[in-house]
């Protein structure tokens, strides 16, 4: 069984409804939002990269705003990388980890799924404040 396979079942054992995309990587409607689970063969065993892409579009004379509010997002919130893309208009927001087994796997699931299910919030409070 590969990585990704492994990680299909185990998302399905957890009672969530996983389809593959068109490039071949995991999604999974969580609270509305589209998550992706990527993991590659040739990756480092056992690490899950679980994205959040472009969840917060800008126009670009406030990029420097955006890079701010993602830096104090990251910093902020442990496991979460929060950036902006290489369109320099749009925000993305990740979780990576490794695991040990099966347990762990799922507990690192869950953990990335209720901080990607809370990062649009933190991110627009935390550009509150910053433009105060």
């Amino acid at each position: 069984m590969t990585k990704k396979e492994y990680l299909m079942d185990v998302l399905e054992r957890m009672g969530y409804k996983p389809q593959y995309d068109d490039d071949g990587d995991i999604l999974l409607r969580y609270q509305l939002k589209h998550i992706y689970f990527i993991t590659k063969e040739e990756d480092e065993d056992n690490f899950v990269l679980v994205q959040l892409p472009k969840f917060y579009e800008f126009e670009e004379e406030d990029t420097t705003l955006h890079l701010a509010a993602c830096n104090k997002v990251t910093r902020g919130i442990k496991m979460v990388k929060v950036y902006v893309d290489k369109s320099l208009n749009e925000v993305s927001a990740s979780c990576e980890f490794f695991y040990a087994n099966e347990e762990a796997l799922k507990l690192n699931v869950a953990k990335a799924l209720r901080i990607l299910g809370l990062v649009r919030t933190s991110y627009r409070n935390c550009l509150k404040e910053l433009t105060v």
